[in-house]
């Protein structure tokens, strides 16, 4: 079985392979790096930008390789009169086209580094979590999400189980039989 993970950043792959072994038993992942492909990528800043984002992935993925599954994991920002958050997506593709989507998970985010990343556009998250956190390539360790848990979740642990529930219209009898 190969499955293809739409990204290069060690977290999501090693994410992608977790959530997939603890159903398939052999299997071979690969990633690709479509930073080319999607041209200038911009922070997603609103949950619907996140999402396509994530399926944005999925799409070229499967123009660029074949493979039994692709998925793709994004994390954005969004706000509203509740405050500012970080979400994430996980959409998961078998070879015939079929998408299964998860995640949408909102933690608060600090509303000085939402409008920090409003104002400056060619910023990601990463960036301000390296300066703030003192460290380099946050985004490829725990993530925004260990530095606010105190390491208590891991960014790794947030995809993996969003995966997970994203394999469920594919490996879950129960919703197999449910949905006819």
């Amino acid at each position: 079985m190969k499955i293809i993970v739409c990204s290069k950043n060690p977290v999501k792959i090693s994410a992608a392979e977790e959530a997939f072994k603890s159903y398939f038993m052999e299997m071979e992942v690969n990633f690709l790096d479509l930073s080319a492909k999607l041209g200038g990528f911009k922070q997603p800043m609103s949950s619907e930008e996140t999402l396509n984002s994530a399926l944005k992935r999925i799409e070229i993925a499967q123009t660029i390789e074949k493979a039994d599954y692709y998925v793709s994991m994004e994390g954005g920002m969004s706000a509203d009169e509740h405050g500012a958050f970080l979400t994430w997506y996980v959409c998961v593709s078998d070879s015939s086209g079929v998408k299964s989507i998860a995640g949408g998970g909102r933690m608060p985010l600090p509303r000085a580094v939402f409008d920090e990343l409003i104002a400056n556009k060619e910023k990601e998250l990463g960036d301000i979590m390296d300066r703030i956190a003192k460290e380099d390539n946050v985004k490829q360790k725990g993530g925004s999400t260990a530095i606010f848990t105190k390491n208590r979740i891991m960014r790794k642990d947030v995809f993996k189980r969003a995966i997970i529930m994203s394999l469920i219209p594919f490996t879950s009898e129960v919703y197999k039989q449910l949905e006819g």
